[in-house]
């Protein structure tokens, strides 16, 4: 869905980019949805991006973080396309609602999860920020506050799970 994860508070250098989107599917990626390389290793990148899948972004090279679409992907059935991602730069502070809104009913609770290390969710067609998931080193996304009025988490991308800090695989 549009809109799902935005950026609350960019980084004094942010930057988009035009990124390459794979034939396959019509408008695969909306604006506001996180993406990742759209292949496995370096012996195979192309510069392409795709869609993330639930429960990324991890410290998996298959699952190299992007970034969040600036724009609607262009792509259709039969032709490559193109969408603006914004880049994964340090110090960007992102914003979505949690998965679980009880988890994040008090400031109190958001407070408790502070430098947690979390992944995004897709159980329907809205992403969100997994709050219920374990901590793990894995994990991209480390939550810094909220606001418990609108079942809203705030994070970073931990660095290493992104093409900006993440060593790639031969």
């Amino acid at each position: 869905m549009r809109a799902d994860i935005q950026i609350y508070s960019p980084s004094a250098n942010q930057i988009s980019m035009r990124s390459i989107v794979g034939s396959g599917t019509l408008q695969s990626i909306n604006a506001g949805e996180p993406t990742i390389g759209a292949n496995a290793s370096a012996a195979t990148w192309t510069g392409a991006v795709k869609i993330a899948a639930d429960a990324d972004p991890t410290g998996v090279t298959a699952h190299r973080f992007t970034g969040i679409a600036k724009s609607d992907s262009s792509d259709t059935v039969a032709a490559a396309g193109y969408v603006e991602v914004w880049v994964p730069c340090a110090n960007t502070i992102y914003s979505a609602d949690a998965k679980t809104a009880s988890l994040v009913a008090s400031q109190a609770l958001i407070d408790a999860m502070r430098f947690k290390r979390v992944v995004f969710d897709l159980t329907s067609t809205k992403w969100s920020v997994d709050t219920a998931a374990s901590d793990s080193v894995a994990n991209g996304l480390v939550i810094l506050g909220g606001d418990w009025t609108k079942g809203e988490v705030r994070f970073l991308i931990i660095p290493t799970v992104s093409i900006i800090g993440q060593i790639p695989s031969a």
